[in-house]
């Protein structure tokens, strides 16, 4: 695990001050989308996702070195413990969320994980947490969405479960892990181009429950690829699994995106490398 050292949360000093400034005048104008979507029906559900095998598609991601960034968290106990992805935020002098405008909370500690596309902030700022369903069988054509802030804004994506892949990391650091590919179905209208900016983000089912991460797109194919249920149970509270969750639908996951955000339950992560 990667240790970073602890500090009080508090509200950042002046360098982050004039970053989040920057940030919030040209990415983060707004906490709420475009609730307009355009998104089709998911496909009739297919079979059930097979158990990993030998023989599962790759997807090669190269990391390149580590520059500032930003992606998006989520809160998964209630208590100041946020989930993101492991490529948001390691090698980070520093990392943060967002708090609101021209304001953020620093991450006390950044723990990275060893296997999987995952990573683990500890802040003092306790938002409630996401429902999860990380024991259900997935089912291929069933529907999922991926809500952050895509390109640095406020943004959700809607896809259907395509099968298992097998992710394979180079670069900053080197891991294979089996993940989930899923089709593009629509996106909030106006958001074109590359969904960076919404790794880290949650993946939900239709039950509205946290069943994945996003890890990675391939723009050109309209793919998302999000790190396997499995890979993310040892990390969050059993005690969290049975909240109670809203549905989400093709129809309105723009709205639920936003309200999630509204809610500071879903955030913006920052990295600042000096």
């Amino acid at each position: 695990m990667a240790r970073r050292r602890k500090q009080k949360t508090r509200f950042l000093p002046p360098d982050w001050t004039i970053y989040l400034i920057v940030l919030g005048v040209i990415l983060l104008r707004a906490n709420v989308s475009n609730n307009n979507v355009e998104a089709i029906e998911p496909p009739p559900l297919g079979a059930a996702l097979p158990d990993i095998r030998p023989g599962d598609p790759a997807v090669i991601v190269e990391l390149g070195k580590r520059q500032s960034g930003s992606g998006t968290a989520f809160s998964i106990d209630g208590q100041g413990t946020w989930l993101t992805a492991r490529h948001v935020v390691d090698s980070c002098d520093r990392v943060g969320l967002i708090a609101g405008t021209n304001s953020a909370v620093t991450a006390d500690k950044v723990i990275v994980s060893k296997s999987s596309d995952t990573a683990i902030l500890k802040t003092r700022w306790q938002r409630p947490a996401i429902p999860t369903d990380l024991n259900t069988r997935r089912t291929t054509k069933e529907a999922g969405f991926f809500f952050g802030f895509p390109q640095g804004r406020p943004g959700e994506v809607a896809g259907t479960l395509l099968g298992r892949h097998q992710l394979i990391t180079r670069g900053r650091y080197n891991v294979e892990e089996a993940v989930l590919a899923w089709a593009e179905l629509g996106r909030t209208r106006g958001l074109r181009g590359s969904l960076g900016g919404l790794s880290g983000g949650p993946a939900l089912d239709k039950d509205g429950e946290v069943i994945g991460v996003v890890a990675a797109e391939s723009p050109r194919r309209g793919r998302i690829y999000t790190v396997a249920p499995s890979s993310v149970r040892p990390l969050v509270p059993t005690a969290i699994k049975s909240a109670n969750a809203r549905p989400v639908s093709t129809k309105d996951f723009g709205k639920e995106a936003d309200s999630y955000r509204r809610d500071r339950r879903i955030a913006q992560v920052i990295c600042l490398v000096d």
